[in-house]
């Protein structure tokens, strides 16, 4: 059209951007599985079933245990309420009992206190680097996109329960 001013494109997203968007598709449970599979075939290779800083089956057992009911208790609220679990899906109830009232995110802390226990337990100390590496991906990643989500879902109510729950624990 002549004489019409043109709008320019928009830039293009960061790379950063376009793969943290692709990851929030994936659900946290496959990446510490994937990443926990990861640190124990690098373990083995590296050490094989010896365990270099020593190993506590009893204590990572309790420790894994605590981290598996976590989120069985979470899920078992999510699947109550009716509300989706999977982090892209809308969320359609703002869960605020149980494991809620005392982190935002008990999945997420239940499958990292997981993984800690396994190494715990294996004497597998990559596994402890495995489990950082998780936390630091649903930090950065899945944790901000959930909870724009819920604030835009629920507005003020979420922005109060955030206010008065942290987010960890």
């Amino acid at each position: 059209m002549a004489g019409a001013a043109e709008l320019p494109a928009p830039a293009p997203a960061p790379r950063a951007l376009l793969r943290a968007k692709a990851l929030v598709a994936v659900p946290p449970p496959l990446i510490a599985l994937t990443l926990a599979s990861a640190a124990g075939a690098a373990h083995l290779a590296l050490w094989g079933t010896a365990a270099p800083w020593g190993r506590s089956a009893p204590a990572g057992g309790l420790l894994g245990a605590l981290g598996l009911v976590w989120v069985v208790c979470a899920l078992l609220l999510f699947r109550h309420a009716g509300t989706p679990i999977h982090p892209t899906a809308r969320p359609l109830q703002l869960i605020e009992e149980g494991p809620y009232r005392i982190g935002r995110h008990p999945m997420y802390l239940g499958l990292f206190t997981m993984q800690l226990g396994a190494a715990l337990a294996f004497g597998a100390p990559l596994l402890v680097l495995a489990a950082g590496v998780f936390g630091v991906v649903v930090a950065r990643v899945h944790v901000p996109h959930e909870e724009a989500q819920l604030l835009q879902r629920f507005g003020g109510w979420y922005r109060d329960y955030a206010a008065a729950t942290r987010r960890w624990l």
